[in-house]
């Protein structure tokens, strides 16, 4: 029983009292003490040679993020401005944060237990795989707006 206390505020954000998760070998583990914003797909080339298909992210304070074991975490510098925090061990994709930034976005396969959260948008469509379809239930822009 995954021991994630939360509820949805009317805006699609949860808040979450301690929401746990991690890395596939538990070399990463992290909880996230604050709220959860929903999940936006993103269908961009870069995440999908990082990830080998489309990538899932919602956003968190990152004050509000806290490990309990980092010794895996390693961080890729994928531009200028964004770095891709990844398991050195199991090569778990974890985290994707701007530089500078006060929120940082966490993969939401790697939390513990159902989360609750929803898909709220899908980013960087006119760039998606050819080999799936679009959710037309899911809104879709075809860059970040």
């Amino acid at each position: 029983m995954p021991d994630n206390d939360q509820h949805v505020t009317d805006s699609g954000v949860h808040d979450e009292t301690c929401h746990h998760g991690g890395c596939h070998c538990g070399a990463v583990r992290y909880e996230v003490r604050g709220e959860i914003d929903d999940v936006t797909l993103c269908h961009c080339h870069l995440c999908a040679k990082l990830h080998g298909h489309v990538s899932a992210y919602a956003s968190v304070i990152k004050d509000e993020l806290h490990f309990s074991d980092d010794s895996g975490l390693r961080w890729y510098r994928l531009s200028d401005k964004t770095d891709r925090g990844f398991c050195k061990e199991c090569g778990s994709a974890l985290f994707w944060r701007v530089v500078r930034s006060k929120n940082i976005a966490i993969t939401p396969g790697t939390l513990d237990g159902p989360s609750g959260l929803k898909t709220k948008s899908q980013i960087f469509c006119a760039f998606k795989g050819d080999y799936y379809p679009l959710d037309p239930a899911i809104p879709a822009f075809d860059h970040d707006d």
